[in-house]
């Protein structure tokens, strides 16, 4: 019976390591795993929650990047367009400008004509009172007549011109 007996308190003795070992190990160790798996979990869904993030802020950006660019191509339109105004506005400036200087140009001209027409009435009626000062100083036949025009004419020069 002596086999019995130890074999009783060998499995006694199993039974106590069990239970000792459970309550020493084996809970410590299930609760370690416990806790290690909710870390694990607690840090996937974070990282899936900052990946959600992520993406949101990558879709503002973006969102925000196209709204530049649009913003962006208005501003080089309206340059553009503004640009064309004022080359509009300087060219029809210039134009004008133009016109005012051809305008004032052709006054001088006229001013100038007029000027020399004065003149050439001025040095006629000199001439004119020559020829008759010479015509009252001479007594004029035919042939003293013809030289005295060719002599006027003469002094007056070629006056083809003011034709």
């Amino acid at each position: 019976m002596t086999t019995v007996w130890e074999w009783f308190w060998q499995v006694l003795a199993l039974f106590l390591i069990i239970v000792i070992l459970k309550k020493l190990l084996f809970q410590p160790v299930s609760d370690f795993v416990e806790k290690r798996r909710q870390l694990i979990a607690e840090e996937v869904n974070t990282a899936s929650s900052q990946k959600k993030q992520a993406d949101a802020l990558k879709i503002e950006y973006e969102r925000k990047i196209k709204d530049i660019n649009r913003e962006a191509d208005t501003i080089l339109k309206d340059a553009r367009a503004k640009a064309l105004t004022r080359e509009a506005e300087i060219i029809e400036a210039a134009k004008t400008e133009a016109q005012n200087i051809k305008q004032k140009a052709t006054e001088d001209i006229k001013l100038e004509q007029e000027k020399v027409k004065d003149e050439i009435k001025t040095q006629m009626i000199e001439v004119a009172n020559l020829m008759a000062s010479k015509f009252v100083q001479s007594s004029i036949d035919d042939s003293k007549q013809t030289q005295l025009i060719s002599e006027i004419i003469d002094e007056m020069g070629d006056v083809q011109w003011l034709s």
